[in-house]
């Protein structure tokens, strides 16, 4: 067999897949310990990934402890928390906070200097510190973090989609290979640590989610042999139908508030009075679901009870919020903060990663996973949360990743590269399949909302043979040139994605946090408050096990859910 030519062979101490935040973050702290950080993503130069089109607004702990902060997220998560690892976020978030504030960021004050911030989700302790004028916060964090990276001379390298992580005869991880996604030309990168930075999985729901990951960094974890978790779960928001918005986080606390058709503020029915509007974005996507199968949709988002201050304070000054701000005011007439917009739920990401240790090393050694990339959060979201743990766990993975460069040296075996990088390229310029058409087959298996939001046996097992036909199809795909390998590669991706998300959402036959089963409403801690972890068989099929959390061993004894919070209609 003749070996695809090597254009670029690349020796690094520690790679860093993916150039968002926790990419940035991770190369930043790696460089701190070692010479050598390479980055490598498939975007243009320093885009900074999709925390640059985020409010920036950020969560630490400074003005509570970590015990009263850990004890609101394990009851927001329903119990479902590695609490060693959050309890080392919240330890660790305010350090990241300050370095934010070294690096040049600007969080609001008051008169006085203090921070202001909103409560989130009705917790009382994790709130949500503000970046203003609104609008400002993602790309000022990505041009602070970029000019970090440029003065500790990481190395960075764009265009490029990473396809196969090598391993050497131990097992341990040895490096990585891809493609330029215009050119073509060749990547052969070897490095004793791999810190996987790409993002949540995501099936590119809308405009703005576009340039969203589809998680590839949690496929090639996959496809090397690592466990993955948390694949039952996505986080799903709520959007406007016709454009987008970032702050449905900030409004909500803030007056606004969720009405059906009939004027009627209908998310009262199904969460308790004490907890008010102030809720999960998950949780009013499925209430919006119910109210669209009874008949009471559309549903609008009314901003006319916030008032005038508060709405200054959410208006967008600057990137895509204000774009948008801009077009809806002067092209159509359209008050955002005095009148109603219809608003539907939207599939955000998928929690679906990398099972990690407190280091954030996977189940592969020298493999590590950051943030969104790592299987973490069980489908809910707080504002400021993301970047928090993007900037935390990143910081750690990059250590982390640079200390395991400093224990080991290992080689690529090239004849193996040069037969992976074959494999790869092949479906260029063969017949078959157009990519568009996989990546529609995989998001019409999850957008459904009995299958995303109101799930059943009988809506997820239809899924599951959507699923099995998808992937039929996916065997003929076919690309036309490396920009469409690249997504190719997304599509295998969303697919992977998919099935696990269904077959997960079969197995775990109760309800908590993000997943609902309107088969089995309640929650079922003496079977259920573990983990689902699946890795690849040997026949690429998927392999699950059920792994217990050990509370008994954890500094919080679940006595509190989130979940109970709410009450939907029984099937």
């Amino acid at each position: 067999m003749k070996q695809t030519n090597i254009d670029h062979h690349i020796k690094a101490d520690v790679l860093i897949i993916g150039g968002g935040f926790s990419g940035l973050w991770a190369a930043i702290s790696a460089r701190e310990h070692v010479e050598n950080v390479v980055l490598v993503d498939k975007g243009p130069a320093d885009w900074g990934g999709l925390g640059t089109a985020s409010g920036g607004d950020f969560q630490c702990v400074q003005d509570t402890t970590v015990e009263a902060a850990l004890d609101d997220v394990v009851y927001y998560y329903d119990g479902l928390c590695d609490q060693p690892l959050v309890q080392r976020i919240l330890k660790e978030s305010y350090e990241r906070f300050q370095h934010y504030e070294r690096l040049g960021v600007q969080f609001a004050r008051d008169e006085n200097g203090k921070l202001l911030a909103i409560p989130q989700r009705n917790l009382k302790h994790m709130k949500m510190l503000l970046i203003r004028p609104y609008g400002t916060g993602g790309p000022s964090m990505r041009d602070a973090l970029v000019r970090e990276a440029d003065r500790l001379g990481v190395r960075r390298i764009f265009r490029v989609a990473i396809t196969d992580i090598f391993k050497d005869d131990a097992g341990e991880v040895a490096g990585a290979a891809g493609f330029h996604t215009q050119s073509g030309e060749t990547f052969v990168f070897e490095a004793p640590a791999v810190v996987l930075a790409t993002g949540g999985g995501g099936w590119r729901p809308s405009y703005i989610t576009m340039s969203n990951s589809t998680g590839e960094g949690g496929y090639l974890a996959y496809k090397a042999g690592a466990e993955l978790s948390h694949n039952e779960f996505m986080n799903i928001w709520i959007q406007p139908v016709v454009f987008s918005w970032e702050g449905q986080t900030g409004l909500l606390p803030l007056g606004a508030r969720l009405v059906n058709k009939d004027g009627e503020d209908f998310m009262k029915k199904y969460y308790s009075e004490k907890l008010g509007p102030n809720t999960d974005t998950t949780y009013n996507s499925r209430g919006m679901a119910f109210e669209a199968r009874a008949g009471r949709d559309p549903i609008f988002f009314d901003t006319t009870p916030m008032t005038k201050e508060n709405a200054k304070l959410m208006e967008p000054v600057r990137g895509w919020a204000k774009i948008n701000y801009d077009r809806l005011v002067n092209e159509h007439g359209m008050k955002f903060f005095d009148g109603k917009t219809r608003w539907m739920p939207q599939i955000m990401w998928h929690s679906g990663g990398p099972v990690t240790d407190l280091n954030y090393e996977t189940t592969i050694p020298g493999m590590f996973a950051a943030c969104r990339c790592k299987g973490f959060d069980p489908g809910v979201y707080m504002g400021g949360w993301a970047l928090c743990t993007t900037a935390v766990t990143g910081y750690i993975a990059g250590a982390n990743a640079a200390h395991k460069a400093q224990e080991k040296k290992n080689a690529v075996n090239m004849t193996q590269a040069g037969e992976a990088l074959k494999e790869a390229l092949a479906p260029i310029g063969r017949k078959g399949i157009d990519t568009k058409d996989i990546i529609r087959e995989a998001q019409e298996i999850v957008y459904p909302a009995d299958v995303c939001l109101i799930k059943s046996e009988a809506s997820l097992t239809n899924a599951l043979k959507r699923v099995d036909y998808a992937n039929e199809l996916a065997d003929r795909m076919m690309a036309k040139d490396p920009r469409d390998l690249c997504k190719f590669y997304e599509a295998k991706t969303m697919l992977m994605r998919s099935e696990l998300f269904v077959r997960s959402s079969l197995l775990r036959k109760e309800s908590r946090a993000g997943h609902y089963r309107e088969d089995y409403p309640e929650r079922n801690n003496e079977e259920w408050l573990a983990w689902l972890h699946v890795r690849q068989g040997d026949d690429k099929q998927p392999v699950f096990s059920k792994v217990r959390v050990p509370i008994e061993e954890y500094p919080v004894q679940p006595y509190r859910y989130y979940m109970d919070n709410f009450t939907f209609p029984k099937m």
